[in-house]
């Protein structure tokens, strides 16, 4: 019998170069797999997928993150940062019953 491996969504304080953020991402997401999670990450998933020349698509990316990281059994915050963005899933995840934690274990709402 197999078991469910636990799905954690990836947030950061995202560097607004896009080869950046999904460098960092790749790194993050490495880690949770070393960890045994399945990392759900906006970042690589949609990249590519919606054109930045839509004018709709900042929207469209974060209602199909928001409901990725209602599906999770975890919010991993990853980096030193902690900007809007990155709490505004902090709230979504308390709201929909998503324990949010770090890489290291501990998270620290600034």
């Amino acid at each position: 019998m197999s078991r469910t491996i636990p799905r954690a969504y990836v947030t950061a304080a995202w560097s607004k170069n896009r080869v950046d953020a999904e460098s960092e991402a790749r790194k993050y997401c490495k880690e949770l797999v070393k960890a045994g999670y399945l990392p759900l990450c906006p970042v690589l998933a949609f990249s590519g997928i919606i054109s930045d020349k839509d004018p709709d698509a900042e929207k469209k990316r974060r209602e199909m993150s928001e409901d990725l990281l209602k599906r999770a059994r975890f919010l991993v915050v990853c980096g030193d940062e902690i900007n809007d963005d990155v709490r505004e899933d902090i709230s979504i995840a308390k709201h929909s019953k998503v324990i949010p934690t770090t890489l290291s274990g501990v998270l620290e709402c600034r």
